[in-house]
């Protein structure tokens, strides 16, 4: 029987710290995917997760579980996304070519099927670029509600709480990110409606 993160988390804090192996074990893919997509860094977002993972376990005695494992995890790495962005930004300015040109072997993105089609595959990944790309060139706050919303699939509420900001607030932001992905992905749609519009 799968044993539950709040079973897990409450083992752990009884004194079955070897557990915690669980909990890395069921989030890193996930909480990695959303790291790389905020920061387009796989390196960084190793980093961030392992950090967000450490300081979850220190912090694990005084967890209250009033927010899932999950979503709390989430926060944590959000606040080291966010600090490290703005870091970056202090230290180094990056260019949007040099973001452009990063192509880091996502471990979403590798081939599992039996049957493969290379010219699909290629096709497939030339998608997974493009949209990726998009992502990098969003504003950081759209980015990160974008992110939570269709990447973590976190409901408005638990978004707000990881991050603090209004629901109405993260709507706006998911719907702005909507757009701007439209734009960059389908550009001839967005030249095609203006047209309509004259």
């Amino acid at each position: 029987m799968l044993k539950t993160d709040e079973f897990i988390v409450r083992a752990v804090q009884a004194g079955e710290t070897e557990m915690y192996a669980q909990l890395v074990s069921r989030h890193s893919e996930r909480l990695f995917a959303m790291l790389f997509r905020l920061t387009g860094d796989a390196s960084a977002a190793e980093e961030m997760a392992h950090e967000a993972f450490v300081r979850a376990y220190e912090g694990l005695r005084s967890f209250r579980g009033e927010a899932a494992f999950g979503t709390w995890l989430v926060q944590i790495a959000i606040h080291l996304a966010r600090d490290r962005m703005r870091e970056r930004r202090r230290t180094k300015v990056e260019s949007l070519d040099a973001l452009m040109e990063m192509t880091p072997d996502s471990p979403l993105l590798k081939e599992t099927r039996r049957s493969y089609d290379p010219q699909s595959a290629l096709s497939e990944r030339e998608t997974a670029e493009r949209f990726e790309g998009a992502i990098k060139e969003l504003p950081a706050s759209y980015r990160e509600a974008f992110v939570l919303r269709h990447v973590q699939d976190l409901s408005y509420e638990e978004i707000s709480k990881v991050t603090g900001d209004t629901v109405g607030s993260l709507k706006v932001r998911v719907h702005r990110a909507r757009k701007l992905l439209k734009e960059k992905l389908f550009p001839h749609k967005a030249a095609y409606a203006e047209d309509l519009m004259e």
